[in-house]
């Protein structure tokens, strides 16, 4: 009975020894993870919408669903189509936007069902044109664009001469580095029907880019 007794008090000192380490250790991460968030906002201090103008080139990956009909001749919408099919994407992406935040440029992707698919692989170019919103205070912003087959840009003008819809894409971005570096990630994607696409073909469309001033 008295080493129960004795067991009582060590095992009290134990559980606050490991509380007192426990402790210590989430006031160590403040320490260090407070000074670490203050740096990297003063960092980004003075960057602004206009100060994102100019040209920046980028490269992106992720995946997506595109849905075919009963005989994998075409896509159809994903609500109806039999066959839903997930791909791997990768993408190389410049664009050149101006002190208002209006921007165009082309990305050009590859895609590749993933692995148990005998669907091919292949290669899309398409021309991207929107607006960017953009935070100070936060350092983050949204893109919101329109998608296109064929058309140019000259500069942050676009020129739809030739230029076919595909479909309207929005994005979500943190600045660092002084505005000189973008990270991104769509948010929403939609198609619709031309002789390219068709609507609601494509769903959980997940995409993160790095873009780097040029």
């Amino acid at each position: 009975m008295k080493r129960d007794n004795e067991a009582v008090p060590a095992m009290k000192l134990m559980k606050l020894r490991i509380a007192t380490v426990l402790g210590l250790a989430l006031f160590m991460a403040t320490i260090i993870g407070g000074p670490v968030r203050v740096s990297q906002a003063q960092d980004d201090q003075g960057v602004t919408l206009a100060s994102l103008a100019g040209k920046f080139a980028g490269r992106g990956s992720g995946f997506f669903t595109l849905c075919f009909n009963a005989g994998f001749t075409a896509p159809e919408d994903c609500a109806t189509a039999p066959h839903p099919v997930p791909f791997n994407q990768t993408g190389i992406f410049y664009r050149t936007g101006d002190a208002a935040g209006n921007f165009c440029g082309v990305v050009t992707t590859t895609v590749a069902p993933v692995s148990g698919t005998k669907l091919p692989a292949g290669v899309s170019t398409s021309t991207t044109v929107g607006t960017t919103s953009f935070d100070p205070t936060t350092g983050s912003g949204t893109e919101t664009f329109s998608r296109y087959h064929g058309g140019t840009c000259s500069g942050a003008v676009f020129d739809s001469n030739g230029a076919t819809p595909l479909g309207t894409t929005t994005r979500r971005f943190v600045v660092s580095d002084s505005g000189d570096r973008i990270e991104s990630i769509v948010t929403s994607f939609s198609t619709v029907t031309s002789a390219f696409s068709v609507a609601g073909s494509v769903q959980g469309n997940v995409f993160s880019i790095t873009f780097i001033r040029q």
